[in-house]
């Protein structure tokens, strides 16, 4: 029994000290990697912009224009910049968090546990290979409209059309090969991409200014008042629309993905976040703005949505400079989608939750070239078989699911105690220090106990314990999220459907008590959340009115999703499906999340007691050694310091 109380103190120590080792390499705030960090705060800022602004801007504001929202699309820009906003502040938070590659998976990761990470991180995976091959398939037909549709008329004469419900019309031979040489372009290394980005982020940037300015001048507000008015669809043609513009926006995420790649992501993350979101919000608003003053709605093509505005007006040397906007926008989104999208799958693979062959990286351009290589493939096969407009609403849904579990891992941090708070800033150098293990002592108050350290109920709410129990601190906070995210997609569920019993002279009296109960419920969850006392962690950027911003965020995400069209949620429990066969068969037999030193060692403060997690938080297994060490020492009837002063002795 000796000597296996020595071997776990040796291998105790062992892994301290190489835990210790690997947080010097954060005494910058920069965590070691195997990617080069070589990125700035405007190399991230405008891989953000470049990724959102591409075929939203030019092919999506047409078609909900015509089909959804009208010139409402404006609001439908609006409410879905804002939906997205309130998401981008939780990632900038925990961007100076955890300045790792994988977005939102690894923030799913280190704070709600490895399977819902896995869930995201699937859906990121799907997310970023449906945007880059519906960007394609927009690329290749602007250059097909450019030259009056000679190429997909070549295809379909020479071919012929495939006639499947949710296949394109015909194959798309020139958005395979874009996709793959873009993907062989960002084997070269992440400088020279990022260089390459940026150049043609500026030239759309200019562009979008130029169809602002100069539509303007054609401008006829007879068009936002005649006819049907400003709303011709109503207000769920805002909220479908908003549903269906959140597409626009998903490419901030990329910037939480170039997190390993950072000079300082502590402080990049969050601004490149902050600044990238309010001028793609302000550019598509005054975009829709502009399209649907210079024509009517009704008479947009949805193909080619501005430059078909500008000739209406005669400005037919306009479709010259649009075209070239467009491709270098849609260029710089199909960047970011391939850029991102091996990010997260190495990521996953570093974990051990997919094939570890994935993580490899080339020890020349410091890029994951197999896994690159790879995604570029299925995204190109995906951009040559499918419909855009299939994929668009396919990939909303995974999108929509990942802002919800971010904006609710930032309350559940908020709340949790500081000294048991899983995340730990790459700016600290020290190692925390561990809670002691045991419960509190049984004349020592809960709220004494854990005083100041957060997660703690309120003095001023204790008429809330006969309701809420004595519990674990944080526990409360992070349940009462759950429900609140539940009933808000009951009442979202409601209003959707059941608006016709609302709507009625003389509402249905079950429609209406069931409202008041869930409207009344979401009211007590939000006083749960903030009768409970926050950590007071320092980092670089935090969320700010926290619990009320990312809540707020939580319900316009769930209530987005549920007006997304059935078929989207048939497709998405499909690929659940697939994804969870993976997970149980591979991912969790040769996950790495109990190793003493993982991938997350520099991040993460000493975890927790085992029997004091929340939602199965990724935790270490240090402590788990320490327990054995104890064990073994009680079982041989000798004081563990003995021993471990006859360890240093040794050494």
């Amino acid at each position: 029994m000796t000597g296996l109380r020595q071997r776990l103190l040796t291998e105790a120590w062992g892994g301290t000290w190489h835990r210790m080792w690997r947080t010097k390499k954060v005494a910058s705030g920069v965590m070691e990697t195997p990617l080069s960090r070589c990125l700035s705060t405007l190399d991230i800022t405008l891989l953000g912009i470049g990724h959102m602004v591409g075929a939203g801007i030019y092919v999506l504001t047409g078609t909900v224009a015509k089909d959804t929202a009208g010139p409402g699309i404006v609001l439908s820009f609006l409410l879905a910049g804002l939906a997205s906003f309130l998401s981008a502040l939780c990632y900038a938070e925990f961007g100076a968090r955890v300045p790792k590659a994988g977005s939102a998976y690894v923030y799913t990761y280190v704070t709600v546990g490895e399977f819902w990470a896995f869930v995201i991180g699937w859906n990121i995976i799907l997310e970023h290979m449906i945007g880059a091959a519906s960007v394609a398939r927009a690329w290749s037909g602007y250059v097909d409209s450019f030259f009056d549709k000679a190429l997909s008329n070549f295809t379909m004469s020479t071919i012929g059309q495939m006639h499947a419900g949710y296949l394109a019309s015909y194959p798309d031979f020139l958005a395979f090969f874009v996709t793959l040489v873009y993907c062989s372009f960002l084997t070269l290394g992440v400088k020279g991409s990022a260089y390459f980005n940026s150049i043609f982020t500026l030239i759309n940037l200019c562009v979008m200014t130029f169809v602002i300015v100069v539509g303007m001048y054609f401008a006829d507000f007879s068009n936002w008042t005649s006819g049907e008015g400003f709303l011709p669809f109503g207000f769920s043609g805002i909220i479908s629309g908003a549903a269906t513009c959140f597409y626009a926006f998903v490419g901030f995420d990329s910037i939480a993905t170039a997190g390993e790649e950072a000079k300082e992501p502590a402080k990049s993350i969050p601004r490149a976040t902050l600044v990238s979101m309010s001028v793609v919000t302000a550019g598509y608003v005054l975009v829709g703005a502009t399209l649907t003053l210079m024509v009517p709605y009704y008479s947009l093509n949805p193909a080619a949505a501005i430059p078909d505005a500008f000739a209406a007006h005669g400005a037919t040397w306009a479709k010259y400079v649009v075209s070239i906007g467009a491709l270098c926008g849609m260029t710089t989104t199909l960047f970011g989608s391939l850029f991102s999208l091996p990010r997260c799958v190495y990521a996953m693979a570093v974990d051990g939750l997919i094939f570890s062959w994935l993580a490899r990286v080339s020890d020349k351009t410091k890029v994951p070239i197999i896994t690159l290589l790879l995604c570029g493939f299925f995204s190109a096969l995906i951009a040559l078989l499918f419909d855009i407009e299939k994929l668009v609403e396919f990939m909303s849904i995974g999108t929509l699911m990942a802002y919800t579990i971010v904006s609710a891992s930032v309350i559940i941090l908020r709340y949790q105690p500081a000294s048991r708070c899983n995340i730990k800033s790459p700016s600290h150098t020290q190692i925390a220090t561990p809670t002691p293990v045991g419960p509190p002592s049984p004349t020592t108050p809960m709220e004494d106990t854990m005083k100041g350290e957060g997660g703690e109920l309120r003095s001023t709410f204790r008429w809330l314990l006969p309701v809420l129990g004595q519990r674990e601190a944080g526990l409360v906070v992070a349940w009462t999220v759950v429900v609140f995210t539940m009933i808000s997609a009951a009442l979202c569920s409601l209003l959707q459907f059941g608006s016709d019993f609302l709507a009625l002279p003389y509402p249905a009296v079950w429609a209406v008590i069931l409202t008041v109960v869930l409207v009344i419920a979401l009211i007590f969850s939000v006083v749960v959340i903030t009768a409970h006392h926050q950590n007071e962690l320092v980092l670089s950027f935090r969320v700010p009115l926290v619990p009320l911003l990312p809540l707020t965020s939580i319900f316009f995400n769930v209530g987005l999703m549920m007006h997304l069209n059935p078929m989207t949620w048939l497709r998405f429990i499909v690929w659940m499906v697939l994804g969870l066969l993976l997970y149980f068969a591979y991912g969790q037999h040769h996950s790495r999340e109990g190793e003493p030193v993982s991938s997350y060692s520099t991040l993460l403060s000493e975890p927790a007691p085992a029997g004091n997690t929340v939602f199965g938080s990724v935790q270490h297994t240090l402590s788990h050694v320490t327990a054995k060490i104890a064990s073994a020492a009680s079982e041989d009837k000798k004081p563990i310091v003995e021993q471990d002063e006859a360890g240093n002795d040794d050494l």
